[in-house]
């Protein structure tokens, strides 16, 4: 756990990020050293009991942030028991914190014990019912085929033009945006500015997204 901690400190603008649960407190850590133990018990109590204030109100919030002066706090529900708090830098880029931190969700709630429980219920139910449509592993195996097939240059040349922009991330926003792009039609070399187009709603920054576009060109 701790390893998926330092391996997101690496993201520009975050400054630490901690584990927390209800159950047990903070799991892991790299907060600032200024954050003693005691204090970071404290902070992860009172924001994951925001979660809790929502669920009373019928609210269902899986995220919020904090902006102050100083620093920004971001906090992602993990599970019912626990939450995944960044301490950033003030102009730290969000979306591309979030979609780091969807990334590891998986990995770390496979670490929390306190959260075993959830995923169990969830699979349980529909357990039955997934056998009986043979075409819900179709997508997946499709995306994969066309990832690697006639346009897999071409998608890595894009790839890379994106992560001048947004990190690490840019595989993960890649197969989103194929995924997206295929529902609206067949893959083709013709339809790659439509790729284009859809990939750079990725990048946050406005100016950003004219260069991306800008040198996608020559690819797509």
């Amino acid at each position: 756990m701790q390893k998926i901690l330092d391996e997101i400190k690496i993201i520009p603008g975050v400054l630490g990020s901690a584990v927390y649960t209800s159950k047990r407190g903070i799991l892991a850590s790299n907060l600032p050293e200024v954050f003693k133990s005691d204090t970071q018990e404290r902070i992860g109590n009172i924001l994951h009991r925001v979660f809790k204030l929502n669920e009373t109100v019928k609210l269902d919030v899986n995220s919020f942030e904090i902006q102050y002066d100083e620093a920004l706090l971001l906090i992602r529900k993990l599970c019912d028991s626990s939450s995944l708090i960044f301490i950033c830098e003030p102009d730290a880029k969000v979306h591309l914190i979030n979609m780091s931190a969807s990334m590891v969700t998986t990995d770390l709630l496979a670490l929390i014990s306190d959260c075993e429980e959830a995923p169990v219920a969830t699979k349980a139910a529909p357990a039955p019912q997934e056998k009986t449509p043979a075409p819900a592993p179709a997508p997946p195996a499709d995306l994969e085929s066309v990832l690697n097939g006639a346009l897999a240059e071409k998608f890595t040349q894009m790839k890379k033009l994106l992560a001048k922009h947004i990190g690490p991330v840019a595989n993960k926003a890649l197969k989103t945006s194929v995924k997206q792009w295929l529902e609206q039609g067949e893959a083709s070399t013709q339809r790659l500015g439509e790729l284009a187009r859809i990939m750079q709603l990725e990048i946050d920054d406005q100016a950003s997204r004219d260069e991306f576009l800008t040198d996608v060109k020559e690819v797509a």
